[in-house]
């Protein structure tokens, strides 16, 4: 008998089914599909949405014919087959859908592609499978409208759909229920993000999708969702929906220069948008204050201090709470894609808000002449050059401070004060509030010498003899409570300046008071000359010293 009319082999033949898209009931298949096999054509190869056949890769050859077999046994009959094809885009595709024997089950079936090369030789090669199944595509897909707006955000994506069936060659819709897939691309704030939905087929067909894109959304497309038994035609192309910008105005300011970090501040104001009918209030605005410039490329508000929702005029009363050091407060808008201007309309105003800082550790101190000395530097990375300090001091154990000396800080944050100290006194050193830093003081450090004074000082006899000896002797006291006591076992130095001479020669460094505070030492008399003593000094006591004493030697 005809190759095309032999009987499948055994293993091919199994149950199945015709799906009628059109009446929608199965119907009992006559030739079945074969068993499953790999797709071992050209990549380029396929089975087009109307049936048609694509051959890729052999665009040199002079004649081809595409035929669909039973199956891949190499007996296989032919169902269907034809060498009329014509070029396209560099491929071949036969001119009319390969149409298989009536009640051919509907599956895919291995195809063989016959050629001829130049030079007269002729060979096959497997094709892709041919897909004899249903088709189901979307048609067109339309929009309710061409751009979005601040006050109208949603899009309403409504298509038709397409089927086909191979067995009868005839084009509906595609069965009510039929799920199609959306996808879409929605650019804003200079990023572009993917988005999909889904929709579901109605009975006549049509189907439709309301999304909201918040940007403009960039086309994409719409296929139907994978179905068994189905091959879902190529996708259709959704059309750009571009925005309308908002344009709009703002006028804000603050009830305070000066904030300290974690208070508030009260802004007002008022913002506008343009209409047709000009500027008018913009109500229900969502207005934002930022410690940060805003950006048309925010996709949130960055370093929010407060927000609030404009009146029914257009104005606004909220509190905006500041942590960190800033220069402006920012009035805007809370970023949207519906505002295209190259930067974010804002008002600003001016604004400080004074920084937690610390002191590093700083000296302070009190030499044995009265001199004190404090130096420190201000820790804190908004402390610069110019920052004002001043020394102070308390004389009633840190109950009440008086100020003894005002500075700033160099470009280092550094202080340095040096001044005549108290006898005893608590000092810190305190910094007031600037734009800067907080008003804050350091540690009190307590800083004392004990006074010292010689009470008597003699030298005997008044007229020495010249290399003679004459006692020097007199009396020490240090100052407790304010009452003077004998100091006892001091050290005390002697000196001697000679007559016409300005420079002083210590004579001795060992003179000790005893537990009276007197002190005794022979000395030698050199010649003329002025004498005097003063006080070895330890880190307690003040340094003292006597009056000069000239003796006359014989």
């Amino acid at each position: 008998m005809p190759r095309s009319t032999r009987r499948l082999p055994h293993v091919f033949v199994r149950a199945a089914a015709v799906f009628a898209l059109s009446a929608g009931v199965l119907t009992p298949a006559v030739i079945h599909a074969p068993a499953a096999h790999a797709d071992t054509g050209s990549a380029y190869d396929a089975t087009l949405d109307d049936g048609r056949y694509r051959v890729g890769l052999l665009g040199d050859a002079l004649w081809m014919k595409v035929s669909v077999l039973a199956s891949t046994a190499p007996d296989a009959p032919v169902l269907a087959s034809t060498d009329e094809l014509s070029p396209f885009n560099g491929y071949r595709i036969t001119d009319a859908p390969l149409t298989l024997p009536a009640g051919t089950a509907l599956g895919d079936y291995p195809v063989r592609i016959d050629y001829r090369r130049p030079g007269g030789t002729t060979t096959y090669r497997a094709g892709a499978l041919y897909s004899h199944k249903p088709h189901l595509g979307v048609s067109k897909v339309t929009t309710d409208r061409t751009t979005t707006s601040w006050d109208h955000r949603q899009v309403v994506l409504s298509g038709t759909t397409t089927s086909w069936d191979p067995a009868t060659g005839e084009r509906s819709t595609a069965p009510a229920g039929t799920q199609v897939k959306i996808a879409y691309t929605v650019e804003a704030f200079g990023t572009s993000s993917q988005r999909t939905g889904t929709a579901t087929v109605a009975t006549d067909g049509t189907f439709s999708l309301t999304v909201t894109p918040n940007g403009r959304l960039a086309g994409g497309t719409a296929t139907i969702a994978q179905t068994p038994g189905v091959d879902p035609d190529d996708a259709a192309y959704l059309p750009d929906v571009q925005i309308e910008p908002l344009r709009y105005r703002i006028t804000a300011d603050g009830d305070k220069y000066r904030v300290l970090a974690g208070t508030d501040l009260r802004v007002t104001g008022r913002v506008e948008r343009l209409t047709d009918e000009g500027w008018k209030p913009f109500p229900g605005a969502p207005v934002v204050a930022t410690g940060t410039q805003p950006s048309s490329y925010e996709s949130g508000a960055v370093n929010v201090l407060g927000s609030a929702t404009s009146s029914a005029t257009g104005t606004f009363d909220f509190p905006a709470r500041v942590q960190y050091a800033t220069d402006y407060v920012y009035t805007s808008l809370r970023p949207s894609p519906y505002v295209l201007d190259s930067s974010r309309p804002y008002d600003k105003h001016d604004i400080a808000v004074p920084q937690q800082f610390t002191y590093s550790p700083y000296t302070t101190t009190l030499d044995e002449y009265g001199n004190l000395v404090a130096k420190g530097e201000l820790g804190n990375g908004y402390c610069g050059n110019g920052e004002p300090v001043t020394l102070q001091a308390s004389l009633d154990n840190g109950r009440t401070w008086r100020n003894l000396r005002s500075g700033w800080t160099d470009s280092s944050c550094q202080y340095s004060f040096s001044l005549q100290g108290y006898e005893s006194a608590y000092y810190r050193v305190h910094h007031p509030v600037t734009n800067q830093l907080v008003a804050k003081a350091g540690p009190a450090l307590k800083r004392a010498r004990t006074a010292t004074r010689f009470s008597a000082f003699t030298i005997s006899p008044t007229r020495p003899t010249v290399n003679g000896k004459m006692t020097v002797s007199g009396t020490v006291q240090r100052k407790l409570n304010g009452v003077w006591k004998p100091l006892a076992g001091t050290k005390l130095t002697l000196v001697y300046k000679p007559k016409g001479e300005n420079q002083w020669y210590w004579v001795t460094k060992s003179i000790t008071t005893n537990s009276s505070g007197k002190f005794s030492y022979r000395a030698t008399a050199y010649g003329d000359g002025s004498w005097a003593l003063y006080l070895n000094t330890t880190g307690s006591y003040f340094y003292s010293e006597t009056n000069a004493k000239y003796i006359d030697a014989r």
